[in-house]
């Protein structure tokens, strides 16, 4: 966690409007500011390239009970990383959507029948009943289903489980909204590195700012990025998948 404080980095940015600190500035000012920095602090998690950070990444753990075959995830998680473990068992395939479950029980039980002088094909189509048995398959959705207040993700796992099982993921989240009085999650200089700069690039927008640096902010937003892009994973040395020439 870094040593600078959700204040600090709110009374930087108020002295673009001519503030000493936040609290010299009309409440409506103040309130605009500190949106700004959360939008900031936002982006240091999902930067507008895509390419998430591995600070924006937690470990969850599902418990599906037997006969469950969804579970509510926290709110905060934007998306799941690839592939789920299944504990004691090895990992999930996924789903592309949560219809693939209508396919995966549906068979043809013929292959066609006429009608009258009509040549076209009609295959008839035998739906089973949903299996229940050790779970192959997950998706993760955020359909409404009639009484979300929230968007609640939710993992969807397919055989349904004939028993207890545990499923452990790592999945992208969202930070929760900075008060006045906490610390951002970020690691070691980027609060003054890169999220001010995002910050005082959002002020731009502002109808009260008026200053004439605008263009060096802009540039300090774009080297701010950059920096960001060059710290997405700290583990640098990587294997390299070595693939036979053709011909051999």
């Amino acid at each position: 966690m870094a040593n600078v404080t959700f204040d600090e980095i709110c009374d930087q940015v108020a002295s673009m409007l001519g503030a000493d600190a936040l609290d010299d500035l009309p409440d409506i000012d103040a309130k605009r500011v500190q949106i700004f920095v959360n939008q900031a602090y936002r982006e240091c998690y999902a930067p507008i390239d895509g390419k998430r950070p591995r600070w924006a990444t937690k470990k969850f753990t599902l418990v599906f009970p037997e006969d469950t075959q969804s579970m509510d995830m926290d709110t905060t998680i934007i998306d799941v990383e690839r592939y789920p473990e299944l504990v004691g068992h090895g990992p999930l395939s996924s789903f592309q959507t949560r219809e693939d479950e209508l396919i995966a029980r549906s068979h043809y039980s013929g292959d066609f029948r006429t009608v009258g002088n009509y040549r076209g094909h009609f295959p008839t189509i035998n739906m089973d009943e949903p299996e229940k048995d050790r779970p192959l398959w997950y998706f993760i959705d955020q359909t409404d289903e009639g009484t979300d207040v929230d968007v609640v993700p939710r993992m969807v796992l397919y055989p349904i489980p004939d028993k207890e099982y545990t499923v452990k993921f790592t999945a992208n989240v969202m930070p929760a909204e900075l008060q006045l009085g906490d610390y951002p999650r970020l690691p070691a200089d980027v609060c003054w590195d890169i999220l001010l700069p995002f910050a005082q690039h959002k002020l731009l927008v502002d109808p009260r700012y008026n200053g004439d640096n605008k263009v060096n902010i802009e540039k300090a937003v774009v080297e701010a990025r950059m920096k960001l892009s060059r710290l997405l994973t700290p583990q640098k040395q990587k294997n390299l998948r070595l693939v036979k020439r053709g011909g051999w």
